[in-house]
């Protein structure tokens, strides 16, 4: 089984998108946590300086910092505040608890502006590390102290709150990535997908087209390039092999019909019923099988190149079919059964010319691969602008891949390999050629019943000549 492309970018475009949006959160978390930090630090100072009156009343302070921030999350971390003062040998009894200091190393940071006053200090004293704050200068002033695992319960508890919250959005950050990825996508797509609408409008006929691709992007233009060397090379060939099986067709005419003229000649200035008069009409009759040959290849060459000759018009379809089969009839197949089903008032917009040799084609090969006391059972309906016609007869020794290569040019089936039916494996070729110039399809399926049948189906009318 091939993989999908679409799916390999889709999957690679999502696990990507996943693993830049977990980096984000485990950056975001590393670095927020420092500044989250810093800002408890600020909060500190900005105590320290605002509501450093109060110190020595800790409900007091607190409800004058609090105010500041109410409801807020980093407020909070004020109940951890450890409100002290490092005495001196002066004043040695303070009303005020002595700071947990001193400090193993100190590291003194200065701010610039409002905060230029305050010393904001961080260090470690046995095992804890402590954020503090002082007015710069007052070794023994009042000072705010906090242990760094009680600002990080803080930061935990964001954590904490974050996670939760993202448990509840998980389907819709999910649902976004998946819409996301789809989007980039199909987007990555589109120029393939539209390169790919512009090579599959291509065919035999219309090769010849220039710029019939082209490329949406510069990245592209390279893949168009060579495409287009590819196109202009198989136009060539399709252009050459149309005007060799053209001109063989044309340049064979005149000695065929010459050849058949004197085979004609020569079979009547022969003895009657002689050995020569037989082998004579049997180089006629292969004389006149070459000149079929030649008229078919003509015919399909001309349809090849999109240069067949049309002349539309309104046919009555089922007067047309009727007068086959009347025809037939005539002509002493009074072997062949054949039954009809035949809607009245069928009018199709056609060449005339051709659809008889399509209608008479379709006869031709129900008779020629039946049974003995066989039938054939043609029915004609029509339905929402458009009709259906169906030849269905019984066969022998039905090929196996009959319904696969039936239109193959040339293929005939395995008895009429031994020239035990005549045929050239053209005529259905030649069919499926003249419904495809009426906006027609014609196929062929063999049905459980052991019989094959061919099923015509087109517009009424063609729009393109109307």
């Amino acid at each position: 089984m091939k993989r999908s492309f679409k799916l390999h970018i889709f999957i690679r475009l999502f696990l990507l998108a996943a693993l830049i949006i977990g980096s984000n959160r485990l950056l975001a978390q590393y670095f927020l946590t420092d500044q989250l930090r810093d800002q408890v630090h600020q909060d500190m100072a900005w105590a320290l300086r605002s509501c450093g009156d109060a110190l020595k009343d800790r409900e007091k302070f607190l409800s004058c910092f609090k105010a500041r921030d109410k409801g807020g999350l980093i407020s909070n971390v004020s109940d951890f505040y450890v409100l002290c003062q490092t005495p001196d040998k002066q004043t040695s009894r303070s009303s005020i608890e002595a700071c947990p200091g001193p400090f193993d190393r100190d590291i003194v940071i200065h701010h610039q502006g409002s905060d230029a006053q305050i010393d904001f200090l961080r260090g470690r004293t046995k095992d804890e590390v402590w954020f503090a704050v002082r007015h710069a200068g007052e070794l023994n002033g009042p000072e705010v102290w906090l242990k760094q695992t009680d600002a990080d319960k803080m930061v935990h508890q964001m954590w904490g709150l974050r996670d939760h919250n993202l448990l509840r959005v998980l389907p819709v950050v999910l649902g976004l990535l998946v819409l996301m990825t789809w989007y980039v996508t199909r987007w990555v797509m589109r120029p393939i997908d539209s390169i790919e609408q512009a090579m599959s409008g291509l065919n035999a006929s219309n090769l010849g087209q220039t710029n019939a691709v082209k490329a949406p992007f510069q990245e592209f233009e390279k893949l168009v390039k060579v495409f287009e060397g590819l196109r202009v090379r198989l136009n060539d060939s399709f252009t050459k092999a149309r005007r060799f099986a053209s001109d063989a067709s044309h340049e064979l005419r005149t000695p065929l019909t010459i050849l058949r003229g004197g085979a004609e000649r020569l079979i009547q200035d022969l003895p009657t019923g002689s050995e020569l008069q037989v082998r004579a009409r049997n180089m006629g009759d292969e004389v006149e099988r070459l000149i079929d040959i030649t008229e078919k290849l003509l015919l399909l060459s001309r349809a090849d190149a999109n240069s067949l000759g049309r002349a539309f018009s309104d046919v009555d379809l089922s007067q047309m079919i009727q007068a086959l089969i009347a025809v037939d009839e005539d002509d002493g197949k009074s072997h062949l059964k054949i039954t009809s089903d035949i809607s009245p008032g069928v009018v199709w917009r056609c060449d005339k010319t051709l659809v008889r040799q399509l209608i008479r084609n379709l006869f031709e090969n129900a008779q020629r691969y039946n049974q003995a006391q066989g039938w054939i059972h043609v029915a004609l309906t029509q339905a929402e602008g458009q009709f259906q016609l169906t030849v269905e007869n019984p066969s022998v020794n039905i090929s196996p891949d009959l319904s696969q290569h039936a239109f193959d040019r040339f293929y005939r089936g395995d008895a009429s390999h031994t020239r035990q039916i005549d045929g050239l494996g053209l005529g259905l070729s030649i069919c499926a050629e003249i419904a495809k110039i009426h906006q027609g399809t014609l196929s062929l399926r063999v049905t459980d019943k052991k019989t094959v049948l061919l099923v015509l189906t087109a517009p009424l009318h063609d729009k393109r000549v109307m």
